[in-house]
């Protein structure tokens, strides 16, 4: 099919280009409100894309009515389809949804674009949200009324710091009184008791760990909300990119001490199970861009194969959803948030998983590479002198080639930030060099057949 074809993908592009969404949501404005605004502006800030299916796009969107009058900050989540029906259908089931009253447009459809629009916090599947972004409902989960100021309409509200559409939400807030951040978390029914059994046996070890997590304040059944306090620090995501040896050190040494932790959840991680998300993944890669189709066959294959010659460990408690965004770094301590997959598996995975992150942020930002191999070297050295087994150079391969796909699956094709085909080029290439042995950022021995590459890396 390919992207450029696909109606999905136009649409996106669509949404995306202020000059063909805004004059759309202006007349929208007019049509509902009876009043035509003097200027709408929208700026995504969430791209979530399966090619030939649906997209997902969630936008700031600024409404000025009038030159006199205080500009209106809304949130639009943008839900697009591959298949018309589903427009209609969900637009009728919409109806049966009762609209927070701070709402300003009804759920409504962009027919030619297969878009169904609805105005945050109306959003499907997850009712809760509206009463949680109400300053009166909220704020007393977190501080007793006593700190709260007498009038209600003085409360400190909270804003949408990120919202997954049909899974969870999660707001952020500031305590005027204790000058705190706090997130707070809303998760489905299914996730809830468990990411609360996680935060219980963190608590238990927190005082023992030289890394910090959140402190829980609370933990509401009838909201399914957790509330933390944020933890201090700067996005590793963003550290990564000095290329500093001695930060990825520390690094090593709480992934290791993480590693040894007394910590026994009850979700599990295998291969198999991260095979088949794979699978998943670059199938829609293969979608978009079908030039990539035959590499990446060759490439789940080997993986697939190398997979049952591999012991894969089971019983040491991993993070398993690292990367440099979950690791919050200060000069005096680090701190490691996101907690909900917290599993028992293979260490491989959490070190896989962040290398892999890192080599795909120095392939897209043509970062230097005896600078990248510099600092995974010194994560490595760092998290093998802490640990009382030794890594496994064959499985950290496969580990690293297996998520440096999936990485450019989320971060390039789901949020297509500029030059993501490239981005992808670029992951299917170093995926190939590391099966081969040859990976220019990381010294490991190679796991897949010796067969001619099937994509040039990028210099």
């Amino acid at each position: 099919m390919g992207y450029a074809r696909d109606i999905v993908f136009q649409a996106v592009q669509k949404i995306c280009c202020p000059a063909m969404i805004e004059p759309i949501l202006v007349q929208a404005w007019a049509h509902w409100r009876g009043q035509s605004p003097k200027s709408i502006q929208v700026r995504p800030n969430l791209i979530y894309y399966r090619p030939g299916d649906r997209a997902r796009v969630v936008t700031d969107v600024i409404v000025t009515l009038a030159d006199e009058t205080a500009p209106i900050t809304l949130q639009f989540f943008f839900n697009v389809f591959a298949d018309g029906a589903a427009v209609n259908q969900q637009v009728a089931e919409s109806d049966q949804l009762a609209v927070p009253p701070q709402v300003a447009l009804p759920v409504f459809a962009i027919e030619a674009w297969q878009t169904v629009v609805w105005t945050l916090p109306h959003a499907p599947c997850l009712p809760e949200l509206n009463n949680l972004l109400q300053p009166e409902y909220f704020c007393p989960l977190l501080i007793s009324l006593s700190d709260l100021p007498t009038q209600v309409e003085d409360y400190p509200a909270p804003q949408l710091f990120r919202y997954v559409p049909f899974k969870r939400a999660i707001l952020t807030w500031h305590s005027p009184k204790t000058d705190r951040r706090y997130f707070v978390k809303l998760c489905t029914e299914a996730e809830f008791p468990q990411v609360v059994d996680h935060f219980r046996q963190l608590h238990q070890i927190a005082d023992r760990l030289s890394f910090a997590v959140p402190e829980v304040v609370a933990a509401d059944v009838a909201t399914r909300t957790v509330s933390m306090r944020a933890l201090p620090g700067e996005q590793f995501t963003k550290i990564m990119a000095q290329l500093r040896p001695a930060t990825f050190s520390q690094v090593g040494q709480i992934l290791a001490e993480l590693h040894h932790a007394d910590l026994m959840p009850t979700r599990g991680w295998s291969a198999a199970k991260e095979l088949k998300t794979a699978g998943k993944a670059m199938a829609e890669v293969k979608l978009a861009l079908p030039h990539l189709s035959k590499a990446i066959d060759q490439a789940i294959g080997e993986l697939t194969a190398k997979a049952g010659q591999i012991v894969f460990s089971r019983n040491y408690p991993i993070h398993a959803n690292l990367f440099g965004d979950q690791i919050l770094y200060t000069p005096q301590r680090l701190g490691m948030v996101d907690w909900d997959t917290l599993s028992l598996g293979d260490p491989h995975y959490d070190l896989g998983r962040l290398v892999a992150h890192l080599i795909y942020l120095a392939g897209c930002n043509q970062w230097e590479r005896p600078a990248v191999k510099a600092c995974i070297t010194a994560l490595l050295a760092s998290y093998a002198a802490a640990i009382d087994w030794a890594i496994d150079p064959t499985c950290l391969a496969w580990h690293i080639t297996l998520q440096l796909l999936l990485r450019g699956k989320i971060s390039s094709l789901r949020k297509l930030p500029e030059h993501w085909p490239e981005h992808l080029e670029f992951v299917v290439a170093e995926a190939q060099c590391l099966l081969l042995g040859r990976s220019e950022f990381v010294t490991l021995p190679a796991i897949g057949r010796q067969v001619q590459p099937q994509v040039q890396p990028q210099s």
